[in-house]
């Protein structure tokens, strides 16, 4: 026995010793158990095991000691189960991911291990019915592809940081489980750790000095929670306290990314948040302390762990935050703070209700922000950000219903989309119009009261609304979650002369989704007023059922020039414009007086661009000109975006588009720098001078850019700071300027962070260097050569820019020929990256062939986080030729 381990087993002993008297209560226990089917060797939990374990499982208790101090390149544990059962005929799985089993003890007797690396199998002989212990001591790598117990170590002071991220199934990662949301238990929590660092987890803890320069760290008795959302953080955060009322708040975050950290802002929508969540819902917060964690290398925006929630360090900027990036942060802090009463303290039974989780706090994110932060015009940026990623997401051969089956947890990234999101939130605001804001709270408040730390179904959910309503939601949940699309809404007008004498509102959907619903909207007729602007005076409240909906119009209505059918952005559904309503609108964006309405025709002229009925260039010319008068700043950010996306198109669509770029790349260039430079506001010279980056490439422009580096061109208000010198680095890499390898050499002394380190990576991967390209997707393929997900994403991200398509499609055939044999080795999270990042368009024949015949060739051999994203793939780039062979 090693001397670590020898210290491991004494902190063990006394630590069990001292809190064997903790037992859970008994609930009641049924007497029917499901019969298990065996199980399958892989890594993820089935449904049916998960629904036949909870038919057998009740009480479940987890009293947890975790040893992060002894040895630095594992950590060890002790987990004791205490949970009754029902049925002792069978044998009993156990949720264990990886890692060492050292000792296995059932009902205090000793048992043989039978581990196969992703579950442990408890034999029916050592079960009994009734209440039943199991201890478990373990050994577990850190990881390093941001789940589970991930490990990071900063470059700048090399001080180790460590945290959780569990969702949705590897919770089994950090100790053995039962890894399922609606197996709920309390958790009893001591962890061993170095003296300096602070240890985090879902309930206040207190620590005490323990031998060899550690503490030992205890947390109180968790209430019934589900697993997933479980944490444990430790390392030597900078910490910042407050408080909201009487709840202790507190902020973390690396000590070399604290200069950083945007204190007082956060806690400000911290405090706001929970004091608007507990009127809402009329719960005060459930879970007494409310710590927040910014952690390295997270793989996604945010995590609800309970009342230790981790956020990415994408929320900290190292200059100051623009407004879009301090809105994009309280939407995310609120968005997870609303999980604590709905997902947390009330959880989905099965990953199917992950929609609903995650749609309502989006949505309640939206309303918290309308009421209590700067951003009282949220959902307009709703509308301009997450209902286009909707749209796009329901448009492709993958999409789903929002409530749909998931067979397991290895398909989560079925539904980790922005259907799950941004078009659930959607479809769930026209619920609340539908049923009205008021009944619609009422109906949420008393769904949290009944389920208050169980689990629950949809129609739980559903019932409540029904309830609070007084209505029948059966057809209305048909039609909106069980079925997967959207539809699109048109008019038709019929005029006497000036008065109009019959308006219709048309709905269509695609032929592969065809289902039509029912919409409450407001539909607005526009006339033009006595100054020329395009004003909505008439809005009326319509109720659109099916193909076609007669309007009861007012008498003597003036014949409209133009028609809204989604005035106001109530429901689910893109408006259609017909030749007559685009003409109508050319030049005049800037002449109709709300920013939404604005919106939402520019929108719908980026859709006819997108879609080929319009030349991508028309559009462009189009967006400058509103560009020339618009003031409001989610419009003029929406004009930026769509402008980078249409050029990103245009260098895709090569050589057919090559004319076009010479003349507007150009003139995007000056006039985003000119206004960059004339703007009044930091925030509206940041959206200009991003959008001059996202499109330079003329040589002028490249020029520029060399110049903005060394510090010869400067924009007055804008701080070279180091993300943006890394950007200006990456666009001369991707334009293959002289010298680049010297410059990134220079620039990676000058940035010891971890940024910097990323940021290298990415603009080394966009040199126009096919040998370079493929050594990059060579180690790739074999994930452990680029440690992390975090450097691999960097990576890809460089790898292949819209106007190195030539040089992605020379090593298509590698990048697809790996799928078969990554398939289900690796992570859903790099797998979702690596397809769908490195197969972005090419519109070439050559490319489309290619997608296709992977397709036909190893369908059957990957898994269901390939196969949609080489669908998907297949699909982009088949409907980027198309717009190829249309004019432009």
């Amino acid at each position: 026995m090693s001397p670590s381990k020898g210290r491991f087993r004494n902190v063990f002993n006394v630590l069990f010793a001292a809190t064997l008297a903790v037992a859970c209560q008994p609930d009641t226990v049924t007497d029917v158990a499901a019969k298990p089917s065996a199980r399958t060797a892989v890594d993820a939990l089935d449904r049916v095991t998960a629904d036949a374990r909870k038919a057998r499982v009740a009480n479940a208790d987890y009293e947890l000691f975790i040893d992060l101090h002894s040895n630095p390149d594992e950590f060890a544990g002790k987990a004791r189960l205490r949970f009754d059962l029902n049925d002792n005929s069978s044998d009993l799985s156990i949720d264990f991911g990886g890692g060492t089993i050292r000792e296995l003890r059932v009902n205090d007797e000793p048992v043989e291990i039978d581990h196969n690396g992703f579950f442990i199998v408890v034999s029916a002989a050592a079960l009994q019915r009734g209440p039943n212990t199991i201890d478990i001591s373990y050994q577990h790598a850190y990881g390093e592809d941001g789940t589970g117990l991930h490990r990071f170590v900063d470059p700048e002071d090399g001080s180790t940081y460590l945290y959780t991220y569990l969702w949705p199934y590897y919770a089994n990662r950090l100790f053995p489980s039962f890894d399922q949301p609606n197996l709920k238990a309390t958790f009893s929590l001591s962890v061993l750790a170095p003296q300096s660092w602070e240890v985090v987890s879902m309930a206040e803890g207190a620590a005490d000095a323990a031998d060899n320069g550690a503490r030992l760290w205890r947390f109180a008795t968790t209430p019934k929670m589900s697993t997933y959302v479980f944490s444990l953080h430790a390392g030597p955060y900078q910490i910042w306290e407050d408080k909201a009322g009487a709840i202790p708040l507190r902020l973390l975050a690396r000590k070399s990314l604290a200069p950083y950290v945007a204190v007082e802002e956060w806690f400000d929508v911290t405090r706001a948040g929970l004091a608007h969540y507990a009127s809402y819902f009329e719960i005060p917060y459930p879970f007494g302390k409310y710590d927040q964690l910014i952690v390295p290398d997270f793989n996604i925006g945010a995590m609800e762990n309970i009342a230790a929630v981790t956020f990415s360090e994408n929320y900290v900027q190292r200059q100051q935050s623009s407004r879009s990036e301090r809105e994009a942060r309280a939407s995310t802090i609120l968005h997870e703070m609303a999980h604590m009463w709905f997902g947390n303290l009330v959880t989905h039974d099965w990953w199917n209700g992950l929609w609903l989780n995650e749609s309502f706090a989006t949505q309640m994110a939206a309303i918290a922000e309308s009421n209590v932060t700067e951003f009282t015009d949220t959902w307009h940026g709703f509308f301009t950000v997450g209902k286009k990623a909707a749209y796009q997401r329901d448009s492709r051969v993958t999409t789903h219903p929002i409530e749909m089956s998931i067979n397991a947890t290895d398909e989560f990234f079925s539904v980790f989309d922005a259907i799950t999101y941004q078009k659930g939130s959607s479809v769930l605001k026209q619920l609340e119009h539908l049923v009205g804001d008021e009944n619609y709270r009422r109906g949420v408040s008393a769904y949290l009261k009944d389920h208050a730390y169980g689990t629950t179904e949809l129609a739980d959910f559903v019932g409540h609304q029904e309830k609070s309503a007084g209505m029948d939601l059966s057809e209305w949940s048909d039609e909106w979650l069980y079925k997967p699309g959207f539809n699109t809404l048109g008019s038709e007008i019929d005029c006497d002369a000036a008065v109009l004498k019959s308006l219709t509102i048309t709905q269509s959907a695609s032929a592969e989704t065809p289902w039509l619903r029912t919409h409450l909207v407001d539909v607005a007729l526009y006339d033009v007023d006595a100054n020329g602007n395009l004003v909505a005076n008439t809005i009326l409240p319509v109720r659109i059922d099916g193909a076609r909906t007669v309007v009861d119009v007012p008498n003597g209505q003036v014949c409209p020039l133009l028609v809204n059918p989604n005035h106001n952005d109530w429901t689910y559904a893109q408006i259609e414009l017909s030749d007559t309503a685009a003409e109508t609108l050319g030049g005049r964006l800037g002449n109709i007086s709300e920013p939404l309405a604005r919106s939402i025709f520019l929108a719908a002229l980026f859709n006819r661009a997108m879609s080929g009925e319009m030349p991508i260039a028309d559009y462009v010319a189009e967006g400058l000109k509103l560009a020339d008068t618009e003031q409001n700043i989610r419009v003029v950010q929406q004009i930026a975006t769509s402008l980078v996306q249409a050029i990103d198109v245009m260098y895709r669509l090569q050589p057919q588009t090559g004319e076009a770029l010479a003349l507007i790349v150009p003139e995007i260039e000056v006039q985003s720098l000119r206004r960059a430079h004339l703007a009044d506001s930091q925030d509206l010279k940041r959206i200009w001078l991003n959008t001059f980056l996202g499109t330079v490439s003329s040589d002028s422009g490249i020029g520029t850019v060399r110049a903005m580096l060394d510090g010869k061109a400067e924009i007055a208000g804008i701080d070279m700071s180091s993300d943006l010198r890394w950007k200006l680095l990456t666009i001369l890499s991707r334009n293959g300027v002289d010298g680049i390898d010297e410059m990134l050499e220079a620039e990676r002394l000058r940035d010891a962070s971890d940024a910097g380190a990323k940021s290298l990576l990415t603009a080394r991967a966009a040199q126009p260097d096919v040998s370079l390209k493929s050594d990059f997707v060579d180690e790739l393929q074999q994930p452990a050569a680029i440690t992390g997900l975090s450097r691999q994403r960097a990576v890809m991200a460089g790898l292949f820019p819209a106007n190195q398509t030539d040089l992605q499609l020379e090593l298509l055939s590698k990048v697809l020929s790996a799928l078969p044999q990554m398939s289900g080795k690796v992570d859903p999270y790099f797998m979702s990256s690596y397809a769908s990042v490195l197969l972005t368009p090419m519109c070439q024949p050559e490319s489309v062939a290619m997608l296709q015949s992977a397709l036909d060739k190893d369908a059957a051999r990957l898994d269901s986080t390939a196969l949609r994203f080489l669908r998907e793939a297949h699909q982009a780039d088949s409907e980027c030729l198309q717009l190829r062979n249309r004019p432009q």
